[in-house]
């Protein structure tokens, strides 16, 4: 039982993936992180899971991190297919007992855009979401109308890279909510540097695009983890996000800041495990 590196295809390329396998038959968790850089990174994030028996499939987005593919055609529709393809890979060399760990920010994002759809996946946690059209709640100030008229903008623009910082915190837990990101900084200079066509696009489309699924419930049993001291999210993004749910729910409330999904790995994962447990076969 220890991690290795695998290759799971996906078309004419490859997705990176960091693996832990306890067994054939185990429970299979998927995780997905805010793709700036690779799951590797990650690791302590989801570490903790490894103490429950369990098969975990962390990997990287296709044109991101150690992955194949160009960064600038990353979409919707690949977040999709990239997560099909990790899904059937684990299906057929494992079992289908699949479960859905979408954590860091983006990553709780860009996995609930998948789980609007999915239909393999037993049960989702998630910390980070998405309120559809709730555009200042969820992308750092932008107001609606902006972001709405950016989307047909960004693709008609040559692709630029733009710095996307996080922003001042000040409060509860903030030295260590900073250092994290600082450490970041310091090992990746460009770490914030985001291409116009990708990411920031697919990010902003999932909020606003008429056809984006986002505007969805999930449909899956599903976690949502409320984070009370959040530099880009209020108390009541979560509790929006959570009413907004019509499958079967879990609020759990945790008294940490926005990297408390890294700082306070150990409390996530445990809550994560018994929440996918209780829904496996």
């Amino acid at each position: 039982m220890n991690w290795h590196h695998i290759e799971i295809p996906k078309g004419t390329t490859n997705l990176f993936c960091n693996a832990f396998i306890s067994g054939k038959d185990a429970l299979n968790i998927i995780v997905t992180h805010t793709p700036i850089v690779t799951t590797l990174e990650m690791k302590p994030a989801y570490e903790p899971l490894t103490e429950y028996g369990v098969n975990i499939f962390a990997f990287d987005f296709s044109g991101t991190g150690k992955s194949g593919g160009n960064p600038k055609e990353f979409s919707r529709k690949s977040i999709v297919q990239d997560l099909d393809a990790v899904v059937a890979y684990v299906e057929k060399n494992y079992s289908d007992n699949i479960h859905l760990y979408g954590n860091t920010g983006i990553g709780g994002m860009l996995a609930q855009y998948y789980a609007t759809t999915a239909t393999k996946i037993k049960s989702f946690a998630q910390f980070a979401c998405i309120n559809y059209r709730d555009t200042v709640g969820g992308l750092n100030g932008f107001s609606y109308p902006i972001a709405k008229a950016l989307c047909p903008i960004l693709k008609i623009m040559p692709n630029m890279r733009i710095s996307l910082e996080p922003p001042k915190y000040e409060g509860y837990r903030h030295e260590e909510d900073n250092a994290f990101y600082e450490g970041l900084g310091k090992k990746f200079p460009d770490i914030w540097k985001t291409s116009t066509k990708g990411l920031l696009t697919t990010l902003i489309e999932m909020f606003v695009a008429n056809d984006s699924t986002a505007k969805n419930s999930v449909t899956m049993p599903t976690l949502v983890f409320k984070v009370l001291h959040d530099r880009y999210f209020a108390p009541k993004y979560f509790d929006d996000y959570y009413q907004s749910l019509t499958c079967k729910k879990k609020l759990v409330e945790i008294k940490g800041v926005h990297n408390s999904y890294y700082l306070d790995s150990q409390t996530f994962c445990k809550h994560a495990y018994d929440w996918f447990s209780q829904h496996s076969e």
